[in-house]
């Protein structure tokens, strides 16, 4: 039994990846993102409107549905990556901006979207510049 390749995208950032050997391992990643790619929002089996996520009734439940797995009924989805649209979530945070008095630019906003930045690095940004420890 050979193994076959395909191109397929990923999921977090639309990058194409080519030439990915099936079945990949769950250590594969995005060569421009890092994001994982065995994982269930890049599974065609993923459905976001059952409870569990998952079309395959035999899966075992897998919390973090964008973090690596061992799921073994795993099939890559070559077209899992969908365009987001976050206006919903910007007028939001312009609201709460507002709400504390903050000034919210809509090109700082899109700067932190774009940035590789990780969530834990943004709370430790934040609270260096909260306790003026910021260099």
């Amino acid at each position: 039994m050979g193994s076959r390749s395909i191109d397929m995208q990923c999921w977090k950032c639309g990058t194409e990846l080519k030439n990915f050997l099936l079945p990949f391992s769950r250590y594969e990643e995005c060569s421009s993102c890092k994001a994982d790619l065995h994982v269930c929002v890049a599974c065609k089996n993923y459905n976001p409107a059952l409870s569990d996520g998952c079309n395959e009734d035999r899966a075992d439940f897998i919390l973090d549905k964008d973090k690596a797995n061992f799921c073994d009924y795993f099939r890559a989805n070559t077209r899992a990556y969908q365009k987001q649209d976050n206006a919903e979530a910007r007028e939001a945070r312009a609201k709460l901006a507002e709400l504390f008095g903050e000034e919210l630019s809509e090109q700082g906003t899109a700067a932190e979207e774009a940035s590789p930045q990780s969530e834990a690095d943004k709370a430790l940004a934040d609270l260096k510049r909260l306790f003026g420890d910021e260099k």
